[in-house]
């Protein structure tokens, strides 16, 4: 097989192939014929979580360097 037509079929294999079938899926959709969900399927109700997997904080402490808030001075 000549160099040229190993690259030729190739490039064709690598980049055509893919390219057909993408525009062919395009194709396919925009006619309506695409896939669908007969129906959603309904959302299991969840339990909550146990009270040992609930985080829970401690008491707030105030943290000694704390940045003050800004005050603006006149110009």
């Amino acid at each position: 097989m000549a160099p040229e037509l190993q690259v030729i079929l190739s490039g064709a294999l690598t980049f055509g192939v893919p390219l057909a079938v993408a525009v062919r899926e395009l194709i396919v959709t925009r006619r309506g014929g695409g896939w669908r969900p007969e129906r959603l399927p309904e959302p299991r109700p969840q339990k909550p979580l146990p009270p040992c997997l609930i985080p829970t904080l401690g008491p707030r402490r105030p943290i000694a360097d704390a940045p003050r808030p800004r005050v603006l001075e006149d110009a």
